[in-house]
Parts: C-alpha cells; sequence; structure tokens
C-alpha cells in the first residue's frame, strides 16, 4: 500500500479545511463588526433626531 497517497490526503485536506474555516470565521467576523457599526449609527441618528 502508499502510504504517501494517504499522506497527501490527510495533509491537503487539513490544509483546504483550516483555510475553508478561516474564510467562514472571517465572514462572520465582519458580518458581526457590521452589525454594530449599523446599530451604534442607528443609535446616533435617533439622539440626534430632534
Amino acid at each position: 500500500m502508499n502510504f504517501g497517497w494517504i499522506e497527501l490526503v490527510f495533509f491537503y485536506g487539513f490544509a483546504i479545511g483550516f483555510g475553508v474555516w478561516q474564510v467562514v470565521k472571517t465572514d462572520r467576523e465582519l458580518k458581526r463588526t457590521r452589525a454594530e457599526r449599523e446599530a451604534r449609527e442607528a443609535a446616533e441618528r435617533e439622539r440626534d433626531a430632534p
């Protein structure tokens, strides 16, 4: 049996999985930051309204 192929599959599977996880994590952080900023801006508009 060729263990080199198994090692390649595990290594690249881990690398691709880690990359996908980082994209998902970054997207989640951006959405949370955007929501917080929009909430803060809405509160400022409410406060400044006559």
